[in-house]
């Protein structure tokens, strides 16, 4: 197989590849996505000193170069996946959010309608497993939003469903969102605390204890929850804002494709010398395989370009 034939195959087929040749493979189950990051930086520098040496141009008959470019390429297109299923789920979860809002906040739903929601949200009872089977904690939500769509007699298209891991993956994402609404939370009852229960308190103070003491107390305890709001204020943002990386998941870059360019695949280990410095060690594999290969400077078996021919 060709260098150039790699980007027609999955990250899956190219693992299948590098163990046909070299007799292992990566455990793409436990590879996580700073570790292919990693390990893609060190494969690169690999490959930048085999492709200086003086025997650069046989680079592609040298096993250490031609397994770094395999390895690579296996955790490039990896990548590449996975921001498209991250991509994919975005989108997916958008539409469950614009299923799930305009069901519920385009207009409010009159006596009648209201009766006929309830009716069908116990009718619909028995099919929530049905719902959360297609859109995990979400279904509910979708189920009310359905039925409350049914009592207005409007049209009834569901957003797409999610698969088994897409729904595993939204749990989390929703998660992250969670952490930024429950210090959202903590900003709204510091604000309550600041606005209403301050002034009512200093007031009753200066009512039993006296102006003095309830002057200091509320300038001292402004100052106080003043600060609290601004440090709440700065990590509900920051929150806010690593949760849309991981939920707004459709804009990132991440496995674009082409990034690399040329052979130049990607990353993996020094095959010669002990990792160390900012080198990131081999990803998980299965079976055994020290990456014991010539040196760089020596090339390697001819033979060795047939192959990495299907």
């Amino acid at each position: 197989m060709f260098i150039k034939e790699f980007n027609n195959l999955s990250a899956t087929e190219l693992n299948q590849q590098l163990n046909k040749v070299y007799k292992w493979q990566l455990d793409l189950q436990k590879v996580t996505e700073s570790d292919a990051s990693a390990m893609m930086n060190t494969l690169q520098n690999k490959i930048s000193r085999i492709k200086k040496s003086p025997q650069a141009h046989y680079a592609e008959r040298n096993p250490e170069y031609m397994e770094a470019v395999m390895v690579s390429k296996v955790l490039e297109t990896w990548k590449n996946e996975m921001a498209h299923g991250r991509k994919i789920i975005a989108e997916k979860m958008r539409a469950i959010n614009a299923y799930c809002s305009v069901a519920l906040n385009e207009r409010e739903l009159s006596p009648s309608e209201m009766n006929n929601r309830e009716r069908l949200v116990k009718a619909m009872k028995g099919k929530k497993g049905d719902f959360e089977k297609r859109y995990g904690k979400r279904g509910e939500e979708v189920m009310y939003a359905t039925a409350t769509k049914m009592a207005k007699n409007e049209s009834i298209e569901l957003p797409p469903a999610l698969t088994e891991g897409e729904i595993e993956q939204a749990r989390v994402t929703m998660a992250a969102r969670d952490l930024a609404d429950t210090v959202q939370d903590i900003v709204e009852k510091i604000s309550k605390m600041q606005n209403e229960q301050l002034p009512a308190l200093v007031s009753a103070m200066k009512d039993q204890i006296g102006m003095d003491q309830a002057n200091q107390f509320n300038e001292a305890t402004k100052a106080t929850l003043s600060s609290l709001l601004d440090s709440a204020n700065t990590a509900r943002d920051a929150l806010d804002n690593a949760s849309r990386g991981v939920y707004d998941m459709g804009g990132s870059d991440m496995g674009a494709p082409g990034a690399m360019g040329g052979d130049d695949l990607g990353a993996a280990p020094d095959m010669n010398a002990p990792l160390g410095g900012d080198e990131a060690p081999m990803p998980p594999r299965d079976g055994e395989s020290d990456l014991n290969a010539s040196d760089a400077a020596t090339g390697g078996p001819a033979e060795l370009g047939r192959g990495l021919r299907a």
